[in-house]
C-alpha cells in the first residue's frame, strides 16, 4: 500500500479531531454530503467513483483500553484493499493522547502509515480545551485529575503547542480557525492534496459521547455549535477556574498560538 495516500490525525482528546478527520475524509472528488459506512466499531470507510478511502479511530494503539482486533489493523486494512474491487484512494488515521515524537514513531514503525504519510496535529485552544474536558468528567462522572486532565495530559498539550512553533505552523490544523472560516478549511485540504469540498462539516461525530456539552443534540448540525466559547459556559465552574490557574504556562503556549482568548 506504498502508493496510497495516507493521513495521521495527531491529537488531544476534546481537539475536535474527529470531526476534522471525518471532514478530511469527504474533501473527495464527487463527495457532497456525510456518506460513512461503518466496518467495526472504529474502522470507517466512504466510496466515490475512484474507489474506496479509510478511516481508522486509533489504530496504533493497542491494549486493555482498546478495541482487541487493533492488533491486526494491518492485516484487516490490506484484506479490504486487496479483495475490494474498487482502488482504495486515502487511508486516515487518528493517534490520540501522545507526544508528537512517539506518533512519529509510532507512524514509522506501522508499515501503513510508514510510507507516504502526511502526520497532521489537530490543536485547539487551552480555555476552550479544558472547558470540554472539564465538562466531559462531569457529564460522564469520571476522575478530573486521574482520568481527564493529569499533569501527564497537560504536559502532552504543552508539547504540540511547542511543536507548532518548531514546524512554522506546518503540519497543524487549528481547530478554532478550521471551525468558522471556509478559506482556512480549503487552504488545508489543498496543502493535503485533497479537492475541498466541504462536506460533512455539519456532521457531528460520535466518538466519545459527541459533544461534551450537548451530547448528540447536533448530530447533523455540528456546525450551529459555538464551540469557541465553551470556556464562558464554565466561568465560575471550580474544577475549570482551578486548572486554568495552575497551568499558567499551558496558557500562554496556547494564547502564543490562538491570541488571547477573553
Amino acid at each position: 500500500m506504498d502508493d496510497v495516500k495516507k493521513i495521521m490525525v495527531a491529537a488531544m482528546h476534546r481537539t475536535g479531531h474527529h470531526a476534522v478527520a471525518i471532514w478530511l475524509l469527504h474533501q473527495l472528488p464527487g463527495i457532497s454530503e456525510f456518506s460513512i459506512k461503518t466496518i467495526t466499531q472504529w474502522f470507517f470507510y466512504i466510496q466515490n467513483h475512484n474507489g474506496a478511502s479509510y478511516l481508522a479511530n486509533n489504530p496504533l494503539k493497542t491494549g486493555k483500553d482498546e478495541h482487541p482486533d487493533k492488533v491486526e489493523f494491518s492485516n484487516f486494512l490490506k484484506s479490504y484493499h486487496q479483495t475490494n474491487s474498487s482502488l482504495t484512494n486515502l487511508v486516515i488515521g487518528t493517534h490520540e493522547q501522545a507526544s508528537i515524537r512517539d506518533t512519529v514513531w509510532a507512524c514509522g514503525t506501522s508499515d501503513i502509515f510508514a510510507v507516504n504519510n502526511n502526520i497532521v496535529v489537530i490543536l485547539r485552544d487551552f480555555k476552550n480545551w479544558v472547558a470540554s474536558c472539564v465538562r466531559m468528567a462531569h457529564r460522564d462522572s469520571q476522575v478530573l485529575k486521574e482520568e481527564i486532565l493529569s499533569d501527564e495530559t497537560i504536559k502532552l498539550y504543552m508539547d504540540h503547542c511547542r511543536y507548532y512553533h518548531e514546524l512554522n505552523g506546518d503540519h497543524y490544523i487549528l481547530f478554532n480557525k478550521w471551525v468558522g472560516d471556509k478559506e482556512y478549511r480549503r487552504e488545508v485540504a489543498e496543502n493535503l492534496g485533497l479537492e475541498f469540498t466541504d462536506a460533512a462539516l455539519s456532521q457531528l461525530s460520535p466518538f466519545g459521547g459527541g459533544s461534551s456539552f450537548s451530547g448528540m443534540t447536533y448530530l447533523k448540525s455540528a456546525n450551529s455549535m459555538r464551540v469557541n466559547d465553551r470556556y464562558r459556559r464554565m466561568a465560575g465552574d471550580a474544577d475549570y477556574e482551578r486548572i486554568i490557574k495552575e497551568n499558567k504556562r499551558a496558557l500562554e503556549m496556547s494564547n502564543e498560538i490562538f491570541g488571547s482568548v477573553n
